[in-house]
């Protein structure tokens, strides 16, 4: 179903004999075609955006998809995601560029010259001047460029060249105007003279026929359904292959641009020309059916003067005197905007035959061919628009109303409302801010026992009807019989902990679905309660905007994409950026107006959707190549014919520029893989990473939504920081090996001295051992010179005992023994008693066993006679009084006097014990 107010054409041709009908035709048709038609989208590019100068002279995209602008400041370049200004070291003005083969040709004030990508990824400039040699250069400046037979034909207002790769010639002088290849042949405009044609001489043959144009300036040629066309400011004309002669295009496309202003033109396909104007920005004319449509800064353009434009995939670019604009003119989806503001946010619309009814923020407004009008007494805040038999019902902030010949009949004025529905048994019910409404022929009333708000309303049966509250849940409503009083209201419970809040509720295939808490459940009549939408579970987040047909269009309400399905075979998504991010958050409305058509409201207007046509897109979609543009570290740019190696302590910022040439995925996505992996989606096509740890890193970019299956690969390296790298390695593997080597060295010292040590040990207790045996031996030798100086000393006794013991026995018979041999006998016995070898052997063995007795003895005290000394030793041994009376010759009384005195020159202290004070000290 087409809307014929959208495309405004006549069938008939207008005669120049009436100039007046011809005027009003002209503007009527001026006027409708740019406030009333639906607009293709219109992305606007403004100086700001692009940071350049704000004129823009030539546009040219390459086979890639990448634009290449003319501007003031130099080359625009914009690889989809980003602009990037390259200047010439001049600062001249570039007036015309031309990509061809991987050059960018670019024409400015007395410069031609060609661009080529850097190892870096930018662009440098390579200036063709020194090969003008000999050709004079006036005050030229450049104007067109454009390939013919592998060679550079570039024009200027003062003559025609040629480069052909080695060398630059001047092929003839003249104002020159437009260029064109054309049944292979070049041909040029010059000026007022006519067209002209390149012979195989290089030769510049004049056109004959082009004789009828000439003394009108030709602003520019185009080849269109293979016909050259030639355009003045004024009209256009097109060569007649059977009369051979140019003629002017027929129907009105001339009366339209008589005052714009012609400037450039571009056959967009067989069927339509591009008409670029300097004053009312661009027209589109069907050649079928000789529509036009206008394009100017009512509708869209950010300025009326078109300066270039060039096309790609169906997309449009305008090089404008003020910004760069790009319009989708194949969109399935085109746009009806109102710049003033008066409409507001559109909340639901209604399309009629010839007419659209809108519910906005700011009232009810009917759209025809007139234009934009607000119902009489419609002002306010309307939500909703419902089409009930031959009734047109509006629900608005504070009443109820219905649309008759474009004038309101007011229903109900006590309360706003939200909804209209129309009941199994054809009454007409209205949700509003206090309850449930009923419409009849003459009157409105109350449904009894309801007395909450109601947003949304779908019947189950005759009797039973959901409600949805806006805020604090869903209820299902059994009615009585006449439907005027709510027998039983019951709120259903939700399945999980939450709450219903702004819930939706819907029929689906005639069940009751829910929409709740981004989940989807139905009504399970035989249970009575709700349960999971099994058919619904994977959209989960996914609201339902529109059901028609078995044709379903669902919202993801984080994001704002739409997801169409048919439940079957069919799906795909249109993200939120095609429809200009322009959906009321939160209440978005679409329209079904027929199999294919729908209509979707937006903040400043309305959206149109072919969804066939949209379907065929999607077997045509075009997908260019993500590519990187440019890489640096935090320290300097690197080159993109070999990969980067960064040093670890520049690692801290790593900056990738990305392009996506112009298509239709607007997205770049990556997966960085490595020591550390991370994904996502690049914005306005720089990635940046932060703190990388070294190694080797691969870098994969795709277009969003391809699911990353053909990626294109980058790969750079993240050197280790000076402390791991390869010199600092092998310093380590010296240091590792001198350190064992050390190690090695020092343990086999320490096992030496440790050796050493044992040895030193081992001989020290082996000569202890030596010298504790020869002590023990000693000591041996000791105690047995000891016990045999006892056993001596104690036989000496004894005999000198029993020898005293003979001599008192002898005393006691003195008288009868010989007075003289008795006194022989004693003086033997007493030689024998105090005999000194007897002492002296005595002497010996006694210093054997106690060396130096006798001499520390004397040195302590000097004054002892040998007769002490004598008693010291035999104290020493520690001998009794009475043992040692017998070896001194004399009695027991005898001792202990000269122990006595003893003590007296030892000056001993009475307590001391002379024996024990003789065992410790000597």
């Amino acid at each position: 179903m087409k809307a014929k107010f959208f495309t405004c054409t006549n069938g008939f041709y207008i005669r120049s004999t009436i100039c007046c009908i011809v005027l009003i035709i002209s503007i009527f048709h001026s006027f409708c075609s740019t406030a009333q038609q639906l607009n293709p989208p219109i992305q606007n590019y403004s100086s700001i955006a692009y940071d350049a100068a704000s004129q823009n002279w030539d546009i040219s995209i390459d086979e890639t998809g990448m634009i290449y602008v003319a501007n003031n400041r130099g080359l625009l370049i914009f690889n989809g995601q980003t602009w990037k200004l390259f200047s010439l070291n001049s600062g001249a003005i570039i007036r015309s560029v031309y990509a061809y083969k991987g050059k960018i040709f670019t024409g400015s004030y007395r410069e031609f010259g060609y661009w080529e990508r850097n190892d870096m990824g930018g662009y440098s400039y390579h200036s063709l001047n020194p090969l003008f040699k000999d050709i004079a250069l006036g005050d030229e400046e450049f104007w067109g460029i454009m390939a013919y037979n592998d060679s550079i034909y570039f024009r200027s207002f003062g003559a025609l060249y040629k480069y052909d790769g080695d060398k630059i010639i001047k092929i003839s002088n003249g104002v020159f105007t437009g260029m064109k290849v054309f049944q292979n042949k070049l041909w040029v405009a010059k000026g007022r003279d006519g067209i002209f044609f390149l012979n195989h001489a290089d030769k510049l043959q004049f056109f004959e026929p082009s004789s009828k144009l000439t003394g009108n300036t030709i602003a520019d040629l185009e080849v269109h359904n293979d016909q050259l066309i030639a355009g003045t400011r004024e009209q256009i004309f097109y060569l007649d292959k059977k009369n051979d002669e140019f003629n002017l295009m027929p129907g009105n496309l001339n009366d339209a641009i008589e005052k714009s202003e012609l400037n450039k033109i571009l056959s967009l396909d067989h069927e339509n020309l591009i008409i670029g104007t300097l004053k009312n920005g661009f027209l589109k004319w069907n050649r079928n059916n000789e529509g036009i449509q206008v394009f100017n800064r009512s509708n869209g353009l950010q300025n009326n003067t078109v300066l270039a434009l060039d096309v790609f995939k169906g997309q449009l670019w305008l090089g404008l005197d003020n910004g760069i604009d790009r319009m989708d003119i194949d969109s399935p989806i085109k746009f009806y905007t109102n710049t003033t503001g008066e409409l507001g946010a559109v909340y639901d619309l209604i399309k009629e035959s010839n007419k659209i009814y809108l519910a906005s923020n700011t009232g009810v407004y009917f759209l025809d061919e007139s234009g934009l009008r607000l119902i009489e007494g419609g002002e306010g805040h309307s939500w909703n628009l419902a089409k009930i038999g031959d009734k047109v019902i509006s629900n608005s902030n504070s009443s109820t109303f219905e649309i008759l010949n474009n004038k309101l009949k007011i229903l109900d004025n006590s309360t706003g409302s939200f909804h209209t529905t129309l009941s199994p048994k054809n009454q007409i019910l209205v949700g509003t801010y206090t309850g449930i409404g009923v419409v009849t022929d003459s009157s409105f009333y109350k449904i009894d026992n309801i007395g909450f708000p109601v947003k949304k309303m779908v019947f189950e049966n005759e009797n039973v009807l959901w409600a949805a509250h806006p805020y604090e849940g869903i209820y299902r409503v059994q009615f009585s019989e006449k439907l005027n009083k709510a027998v039983r209201v019951q709120d259903v419970p939700s399945l999980d902990s939450l709450k219903h809040f702004n819930s939706q509720i819907y029929s689906i295939n005639n069940q009751i679905a829910v929409y709740s808490n981004q989940n989807w459940y139905r009504y399970n009549v035989f249970k009575d309660r709700l349960e999971v939408f099994e058919e619904l579970r994977d959209l989960k987040g996914f609201k339902l905007l529109e059901e028609h047909d078995s044709k379903y269009w669902f919202i993801n309400t984080q994001s704002d994409d739409l997801f169409f399905t048919n439940l079957k075979d069919q799906e795909f998504s249109l993200p939120a950026w095609r429809l200009e991010n322009r959906l009321v958050k939160g209440y978005e409305q679409m329209t079904a107006v027929s199999d294919s058509i729908y209509y979707i409201c937006l903040k400043d207007g309305f959206a149109r959707v072919d969804l066939a046509a949209l379907m065929k897109e999607q077997h045509q979609l075009f997908i260019a190549e993500p590519f990187v543009a440019g890489f640096q570290d935090a320290n300097k740019t690197y080159s993109l014919m070999e990969k980067p190696n960064i040093p670890h302590k520049h690692a801290s910022l790593v900056t990738l520029d990305l392009g996506l040439p112009f298509s239709d995925s607007r997205n770049i996505a990556y997966r960085l893989v490595g020591n550390d992996t991370v994904s996502g989606i690049v914005e306005n096509g720089e990635l940046i990473f932060q703190n990388l740890d070294y190694g080797d890193y691969s870098l994969e970019i795709y277009p969003f939504g391809t699911n990353g299956k053909d990626f294109k690969t980058f790969e750079f390296t993240v050197l280790p920081p000076w402390y791991l790298s390869f010199w600092m390695k092998g310093i380590y593997m010296l240091l590792f090996i001198s350190g064992v080597g050390l190690i090695f060295l020092y343990n086999r010292r320490r096992l030496k001295k440790h050796q050493l040590i044992i040895e030193q040990k081992f001989e020290k207790e082996h000569k202890e051992r030596i010298v504790r045996l020869e002590r023990e031996r000693l000591m041996d030798e000791i105690d047995m010179k000891r016990k045999e100086l006892a056993n001596t000393t104690m036989m000496a006794a004894k005999k000198n005992e029993v020898l005293m013991e003979i001599q008192g026995e002898l005393n006691k018979d003195k008288a009868k023994i010989n007075e003289y041999r008795l006194k022989h006998i004693m003086n033997k016995i007493n030689g024998a008693v105090k005999s000194k070898d007897e002492w002296q052997v005595f002497e010996t063995n006694f210093n054997e066993i106690h060396e130096d007795f006798f001499k520390d003895v004397l040195d302590a005290y000097p004054n002892l006679t040998s007769k002490d000394l004598k008693l010291c030793s035999y104290l020493r041994m520690n001998l009794t009084s009475k043992e040692i009376a017998p070896l001194m010759g004399i009695s027991v009384r005898g001792v202990e006097v000269h122990r006595y005195r003893l003590r007296k020159k030892m000056d001993l202290d009475k307590t001391e014990n002379l024996t024990n004070f003789l065992i410790k000290k000597f």
